[in-house]
């Protein structure tokens, strides 16, 4: 239970008994409304104090915290610096001394700058070993040798001092004798050697990372290295040095039974090269007829060590000799129907090896270029066909999880731009990919219409039909095909693609926009009254002509004389409404007049124009306010929307011949037949008022 809460009222109630001493009965109440209001003035004057010191010392507190800020650059900076200073030293520290003497990588038939040999070396420290190091053959030759502890995995407790050299082809195991001396223990062949990681729980926390275990069938030994460094350089070598021994094996069995290939003619033909040309025309047939039958029982014989071979390239995911070993097979003209089932059931093995490194999922976070190996050695097991389709279906489940990952925000043009950012970028790798490879075009360019489709699928779900209006689909529309120019300058194109599946939901967009507008402007219409537009002040008129000014409209010369009203305008200001929306509209239509939806634009701003000079038709009379508004309207709005939306064509200027009652208004006289034009109406209105 908290008893903070009661404690603190307790305190309140004596604090109050306390300033409340002396006082007379019946003067408390005025008492403590007296203490309140000195309280609240208290309180009051420390605002205000706190407040005049912080703007007092604003620039001061700024400059002190860009200060803060650079002195936490630098200090990150210099600590980052000391860092990597102390991890040169570490690794220098461990280079030298000990560490330095014991790890030698040398050759038997190498040269030294010192006059000790290194194999005289191993010699004086190990007894027993003269024979072995002396009767190396060239290709042999010292990898690694070091002094280590054999380590007790139960009791995590070093056992004795062993020192290991490992050759070529084995590892000698020597281990010290009373007189401080290492005495050779065994020798083992690499084959029956394996080193395997050992978890931190087996060596303990002390020695993490330092253990080197040997599976030795059929026992296992530890070994406690100085470092974790020199720990990882024996498990890479060993490693390595297997891998060599299996190369080299396959490489002998395989020129064993190549030699076994070769057949009689051939080998006849090395034997008697200097014959004359008559004896072997002689025996050319003869010749022929035994080395074909003398062929035939060597192929037959490579044939059946050609499974068990490739059972071996396998294994060892040799996968390269495996395709080379498949195409001999192919090329042999001996077949042998038994034989065939169980090499093609090899085929369909190494094809489903090399279809998994193209498909499984980290795949493709090396690029393009980290699967073409496995994607060659399809394509030259023919199937070519195959592997791009599986490669290409990895790129597309990356590319939705990409895609999937962009948040639709409230700014629909910021997800546009992020969408078409991932498909170009993905567009162009796999072009520049596949530019050498012209018989995958067709697969590539029919995903790169399925991904399309895709992207326009989130354009249309998420921003045409959630927020249609006109500017946000004109942005779209300009960002798909600013990506669309990008991808054809690389080859790729892809227009007619984005016309056929944007057209339709362009269309119904613009379809409900349009008639929202026109809704509007009739509801205007039907209010007007033809009244000059009073503005609040006059600075709002200069917002109103500056607004104007700077989309190419002018209207200062409409702006009233009389004294009276100096901040109203002698055009209506359903006028000046439609003024901006006939000018946002010529705007936002003027780039999908390059979309599919072409035609429906151009009808669409028609009709709203047809619509509002038939208004202006119908409704003609005396006035300044309608001359004025009339004459902003033909002279002013309609040929900036004109220009905006046609450039210099004039097609909407074609629409007054329509309305022959309009043309006194639209007459583009001169300046001074403008300026009378001005002068007569502010008369006319001075008259009337």
């Amino acid at each position: 239970m908290d008893y903070s809460r009661p404690m603190l009222f307790l305190r309140q109630i004596v604090n109050i008994r306390d300033r409340l001493k002396g006082v007379k009965i019946g003067d408390e109440t005025r008492k403590l409304r007296q203490l309140r209001s000195e309280m609240s003035a208290l309180n009051h004057a420390s605002q205000e104090t706190l407040k005049n010191n912080v703007f007092r010392n604003y620039q001061q507190f700024i400059d002190s915290s860009k200060e803060i800020s650079h002195l936490e650059r630098e200090i990150y900076q210099l600590t980052h610096s000391l860092i990597e200073q102390k991890q040169v030293i570490e690794n220098l520290l461990m280079m030298t001394d000990d560490d330095k003497n014991s790890i030698h990588t040398v050759s038997s038939h190498s040269t030294t700058t010192s006059n000790t040999n290194p194999i005289q070396i191993l010699m004086q420290k190990m007894e027993g070993i003269g024979g072995i190091l002396n009767n190396m053959s060239t290709s042999e030759k010292v990898i690694l040798h070091g002094e280590m502890e054999q380590f007790d995995v139960e009791t995590k407790k070093p056992v004795q001092k062993c020192m290991l050299i490992l050759l070529s082809h084995r590892l000698i195991i020597g281990n010290i004798n009373a007189a401080g001396k290492y005495v050779m223990e065994s020798t083992l062949s690499l084959n029956s050697v394996a080193p395997v990681n050992v978890k931190d729980r087996e060596s303990g926390a002390a020695n993490a990372g330092k253990v080197l275990k040997l599976l030795i069938f059929p026992e296992s030994r530890c070994y406690l290295c100085e470092s974790a460094r020199i720990r990882t350089l024996w498990f890479d070598e060993l490693e390595q040095a297997k891998r060599e021994i299996l190369h080299k094996g396959s490489l002998v069995r395989q020129a064993t039974i190549r030699g076994k290939r070769q057949t009689v003619k051939e080998r006849k033909a090395a034997a008697v090269a200097a014959t004359v040309i008559e004896e072997k025309s002689t025996f050319q047939e003869e010749d022929e007829d035994v080395g074909d039958e003398e062929r035939n029982d060597n192929d037959i014989s490579w044939l059946s060590e050609l499974p068990a071979e490739l059972d071996d390239c396998i294994a060892h995911r040799d996968l390269d000799q495996a395709v080379e070993l498949i195409h001999e097979w192919k090329q042999c003209p001996t077949k042998d129907a038994v034989i065939d089932i169980q090499l093609q059931m090899r085929e369909n093995t190494i094809v489903q090896l090399l279809s998994d490194d193209v498909s499984r999922p980290g795949a493709v976070h090396g690029g393009p270029r980290a699967m073409k190996k496995a994607r060659t050695l399809l394509t030259q097991l023919g199937r070519g066909t195959y592997a791009t389709d599986v490669y290409l279906r990895r790129r597309s489940a990356m590319q939705r999880n990409a895609m999937r990952d962009v948040t639709v925000s409230e700014e629909p043009i910021s997800y546009v731009k992020q969408l078409c950012t991932l498909y170009g970028n993905a567009v162009s790798d796999i072009a520049n990919e596949f530019r050498s490879m012209p018989q995958y075009y067709c697969q590539v360019l029919q995903w790169c219409s399925y991904e399309l489709s895709t992207l326009l699928n989130l354009i249309r779900r998420h921003v045409i039909e959630v927020a249609p209006a006109i500017a946000v689909i004109a942005y779209t529309w300009k960002n798909v095909m600013h990506t669309m120019e990008d991808l054809t300058a690389i080859g790729v194109h892809l227009n007619f693609e984005v016309n056929r599946l944007l057209s339709t939901p362009l269309e119904r967009a613009l379809q409900g926009n349009f008639e929202n507008i026109c809704d509007a402007v009739k509801m205007r219409i039907s209010e007007e009254k033809w009244r000059p537009y009073v503005l609040d002040s006059e600075s709002a008129l200069n917002r109103l002509v500056e607004e104007l000014s700077d989309v190419g409209i002018n209207v200062e010369w409409a702006i009233s004389a009389n004294d009276e009203t100096k901040s109203s305008l002698n055009v209506s200001q359903n006028v000046v409404h439609f003024a901006r929306v006939a000018h946002t509209l010529s705007k936002d239509l003027a780039p999908l007049r390059l979309s599919p939806i072409q035609v429906l634009c151009e009808v669409y701003a028609d009709e709203l124009w047809k619509m509002y000079l038939q208004h202006l038709s119908d409704n003609i009379r005396d006035g300044a306010v309608f001359a004025y508004s009339t004459t902003f309207i033909l002279t002013m709005v309609l040929p900036v929307c004109d220009k905006i939306l046609y450039g210099e064509e004039g097609e909407l200027i074609r629409l007054i011949e329509q309305f022959p009652s309009l043309a006194p208004y639209a007459d583009p006289s001169d300046d001074e037949k403008q300026k009378d034009d001005e002068e007569v109406a502010h008369k006319v209105s001075r008259q009337q008022k």
